[in-house]
């Protein structure tokens, strides 16, 4: 049985522009939200989980969250990050809410290639590196603080000036990012 002894953050705060309503909201595999399948399937295999959100209010169930810092009006994952990181003070995992198919192995690795002078452990398959999979530790606070200062929210960036590793996988499946209409009808059929 795989367990990881850091807090979970289920980041689900973005615009979903792309799909066109909030899909941290769209029903998913049972549960009323995505959200809800995210925290039910992966809650065994955490210390702790949670949930990072502009406003708390879009959701109708109970949960830990975390709201992002007030300082910041932007949609932003550094800005996401800047809260989960603040509130803990502790490396967290962190995993969009749009990827329902990483398992619990693939943090497992993570947290295993974990070393002392990492900022972050970034997952990366074939198609893409993922940003929102993987360990960020308290450490990269100043930098994102520092980007955030001169209104910069890349996370790539953010990433380049850190000490980052990058721990390949070999297959893409578990990354299906739910994007759009179509990637969330795909999602649905592979449950």
């Amino acid at each position: 049985m795989t367990f990881i002894p850091l807090p979970l953050v289920i980041v689900a705060g973005g615009k979903s522009s792309r799909m066109g309503s909030d899909k941290a909201l769209l029903p998913f595999g049972g549960f009323k939200t995505l959200t809800e399948y995210q925290l039910a399937r992966l809650q065994p295999f955490f210390e702790s989980l949670h949930v990072s959100t502009k406003k708390r209010e879009k959701f109708d169930f109970d949960a830990s969250f975390i709201e992002d810092n007030t300082t910041y009006q932007e949609h932003s994952p550094l800005v996401a990050l800047l809260s989960i990181l603040e509130y803990f003070k502790t490396p967290v995992c962190v995993l969009s809410v749009d990827t329902p198919f990483v398992t619990p192995e693939i943090f497992e690795t993570l947290y295993q290639k974990m070393r002392e002078d990492d900022d972050a452990i970034i997952a990366t398959s074939p198609c893409s590196s993922h940003q929102l999979c993987a360990i960020y530790k308290p450490s990269i606070l100043d930098n994102i603080r520092i980007l955030l200062a001169n209104n910069e929210h890349k996370i790539r960036l953010l990433l380049n000036q850190s000490h980052t590793q990058y721990t390949p996988f070999e297959k893409d499946e578990p990354f299906l990012n739910v994007n759009h209409p179509a990637e969330y009808e795909e999602a649905k059929e592979r449950l």
